[in-house]
């Protein structure tokens, strides 16, 4: 059902002199001017649709059959996707992405960025059947080697293996990334090349470095900055030495993974999947640049999600439409909806048993506020909940269930303590500082 479905208030029958009297004050509303207005006519359109979760679409923001996205695909060398690490909605694009390519022909080779190069063995001993799923996350050493939660990729891995095709690491170890790091703030000057660096290296170090060090364009430099500058570590741009070391590290990781696609087109001779973070691949200016150098004139076809925000027909001719989403241990899944102008945090599931069921919470609600935050995006959440674990007061939702507007008293954090019931919304308070998150979360 629609959150926007209309209920008729609880206790008030339809034929009650309350339920004429608002009725009568509803239609005198409708009534006055100004009500409404013509919508503007030159307001440009993002989306030409509401897509679901998953679904592709074109770069101007229009429905792309499956059809036709393997149509476009057909003539690629290689097909670069980008995800949030963290993100499922992005991971179960990739498994039907992985499998909509194998039915051209003899089907793409996988490379992934999570996956160091030298662990491109136990792939192929996995999709040869050698071991059971069961031990994949073992063999890779997935807890040193990239750490983001390994259910989302295994299905990934597992319809590779399905059709029985090639997979390999992309990347460089990150013990490897560590050493050059340190050398870098060591041997690295604002002007200086990255061969210092690298030169300080152990020559097993060198070994596992790309053959050739593709700097970043002069246009995505401004982009690098501005990662740099958030970085939770405080990074800073203008350190000539950090700066230095950062673009090092940039250019390595995205060499690399290029350097190892190429290598793998080559030596399987099919079109290359690549499975990396979207910063790489959005633009052109990570992997597909860095490509271009290594094998030029090859077709590179970019795919990276959509949240819901502007459309930027630059960032990759294919896009998968996946609201961000949030997993709380409270028992709640919270999906970030935004289509041009709106923006709403849905309530997209509740566990049975659970806190937040035991609180009111219910699919559809959509959450306009978390304690003193207006709910504009998932890290208010976040944000109220340190502020609720703080000063060791209950976490409350103000929540819109079709007309109502209701509160779902969470309880304390940190805590098993009574959860209150969805009640009649108290008047909404004004937006809290933003205190740094902290210790426990929902």
């Amino acid at each position: 059902m629609s959150v926007f479905h209309r209920q008729r208030p609880h206790g008030l029958s339809p034929r009650s002199p309350l339920a004429a009297a608002l009725l009568l004050a509803v239609c005198a509303l409708a009534a006055l001017p100004g009500c409404a207005r013509p919508a503007p006519t030159d307001t440009p359109m993002g989306v030409s649709f509401l897509p679901e979760p998953g679904e592709l679409m074109t770069a101007a923001g229009d429905r792309l059959s499956p059809e036709t996205f393997m149509e476009r695909s057909r003539t690629a060398a290689y097909v670069l996707v980008g995800e949030s690490h963290g993100e499922m909605c992005d991971h179960q694009a990739e498994r039907r992405i992985l499998s909509l390519l194998a039915h051209l022909g003899q089907g793409p080779a996988v490379g992934f960025e999570m996956v160091p190069a030298k662990n491109s063995a136990v792939l192929r001993d996995f999709a040869a059947g050698a071991f059971p799923s069961s031990e994949l996350e073992r063999r890779l050493d997935w807890g040193k080697t990239w750490g983001h939660p390994f259910p989302g990729y295994l299905p990934v891995f597992e319809e590779a293996r399905r059709w029985k095709l090639p997979m390999a690491g992309l990347n460089v170890p990150p013990e490897v990334i560590r050493r050059l790091s340190a050398a870098a703030m060591d041997n690295a000057t604002a002007s200086d090349t990255f061969d210092g660096p690298v030169a300080a290296l152990a020559p097993e170090d060198r070994a596992q470095l790309p053959k050739r060090i593709i700097e970043p364009a002069p246009e995505q430099l401004a982009f690098l900055k501005e990662v740099m500058a958030g970085h939770p570590k405080g990074r800073d741009p203008a350190d000539g030495r950090q700066l230095a070391r950062f673009l090092l590290i940039q250019s390595v990781w995205d060499s690399a993974m290029a350097e190892t696609a190429v290598a793998l087109r080559r030596e399987s001779g099919r079109q290359v999947l690549a499975f990396a973070g979207a910063a790489h691949v959005e633009g052109g200016l990570g992997i597909a640049r860095r490509i271009r150098v290594l094998d030029p004139g090859a077709e590179i076809l970019l795919v990276s999600p959509w949240r819901g925000d502007e459309l930027d027909p630059e960032d990759a001719a294919v896009r998968v439409y996946c609201p961000l989403r949030f997993e709380s241990r409270m028992g709640m899944v919270l999906e970030h909806r935004i289509f041009g102008e709106s923006s709403q945090v849905l309530v997209r599931e509740v566990r049975r048993g659970s806190r937040a069921e035991a609180a009111g919470l219910r699919p559809g609600d959509v959450v306009t506020r978390a304690g003193g935050y207006r709910m504009n995006a998932l890290n208010a959440l976040h944000l109220a909940g340190s502020d609720a674990y703080r000063h060791k007061s209950n976490l409350v939702l103000e929540v819109r269930r079709g007309r109502s507007c209701l509160t779902v008293d969470l309880g304390p954090l940190g805590q098993t303590g009574q959860t209150g019931q969805a009640a009649a919304a108290a008047p909404a308070g004004t937006v809290g500082a933003e205190a740094a998150p902290t210790r426990e979360t929902p």
